[in-house]
């Protein structure tokens, strides 16, 4: 008789060598997070710091005439992107996971081929990474030491400022009372050079975003169902137009447990990442029985223009 070989559910036979996720996952994690998705992406910054070009004209038109007299200005602005690179280093025993992962992925059928077990995992580490990022985009501060034990850049909470330039007003937190109120004020703060433009938004948290929605629910001249979107049963993000406005209002992890707003246009918001290097990793060492797991990020922020935000806090 015949016999025939199965690979075992937990086989590590496919981690010779590392497997890398890179672009795949943890790119696609940060990318997929709240600010880095409505920010300008700047994908291949590296060291710890980098300067970032812009250009405004100043233009005047002239009557015509003969001849050739110039004016206006051309204006070579910088923003200054201070980044942080990060790694994360984790080990799995095999045998710690007989009882979780393997009871899990069992297949109806009597023998279990294979398991992509080390992809699931990075998945979930790639996730985590970027929600890390996030808070950190916001939170982090230089003065105080950082956040989540991360020291390298300013946050959006210490870049927009009033003493940057910034628009400031006072914090209140949105209420199913309020709320409509709260964010029309934020709206008529906003400095009047940008209100132009379309990409405008005010960043909050989700429990004042909870209190908007709730407000403009209680509002007898607002009607929620024609502001409803489809992809929010696909998992989109969560976002609202303000009514009335060309402003979208949009609750982040980054802002919760946060006493404070950011509104202003989305693109002067500039992510810096390194995409080269963001990878997660992962191989088998048969002489310890382990899986190590190693994971790569280079990233951080800065802010163009922070006079034309509007910071309530």
């Amino acid at each position: 008789m015949e016999k025939k070989s199965f690979s075992f559910n937990y086989d590590l036979s496919a981690l010779p060598t590392y497997n890398s996720y890179g672009s795949d996952m943890l790119i696609k994690s940060i990318l997929g997070m709240t600010l880095p998705k409505y920010a300008t992406i700047r994908p291949n910054l590296k060291g710890t710091t980098e300067k970032v070009g812009f250009v405004t004209n100043d233009v005047i038109l002239q009557d015509l005439s003969c001849g050739f007299d110039p004016t206006g200005d051309t204006v070579q602005n910088l923003v200054t992107i201070d980044l942080c690179n990060k790694k994360v280093n984790q080990q799995l025993c095999p045998y710690d996971l007989y009882d979780t992962y393997l009871s899990q992925s069992l297949s109806n059928a009597n023998f279990q081929e294979t398991v992509p077990f080390e992809e699931v995992i990075l998945t979930d580490i790639s996730n985590r990474i970027a929600n890390q990022v996030e808070k950190q985009l916001w939170n982090n501060t230089l003065a105080a030491g950082g956040t989540y034990g991360s020291a390298c850049f300013d946050g959006v909470g210490a870049l927009i400022t009033s003493g940057n330039g910034a628009t400031q007003i006072a914090y209140s937190a949105a209420t199913a009372s309020n709320g409509l109120e709260v964010f029309t004020t934020i709206y008529e703060n906003i400095p009047s050079n940008v209100l132009h433009r379309d990409d405008l938004v005010i960043f909050t948290s989700y429990a004042n975003y909870r209190g908007l929605v709730s407000s403009m629910r209680n509002s007898s001249y607002v009607n929620l169902f024609t502001m409803d979107s489809a992809g929010a049963a696909i998992g989109e993000e969560w976002s609202l137009m303000l009514p009335g406005t060309n402003v979208r209002v949009i609750p982040t992890v980054g802002l919760d447990g946060v006493s404070a707003y950011y509104a202003g246009p989305a693109s002067y918001y500039m992510v810096g990442m390194n995409s080269e290097i963001m990878t997660v990793k992962s191989i088998y060492d048969p002489f310890e029985d382990i899986v190590k797991i190693q994971a790569h990020a280079t990233y951080g922020i800065g802010v163009f223009d922070v006079a034309s935000f509007c910071v309530c806090k």
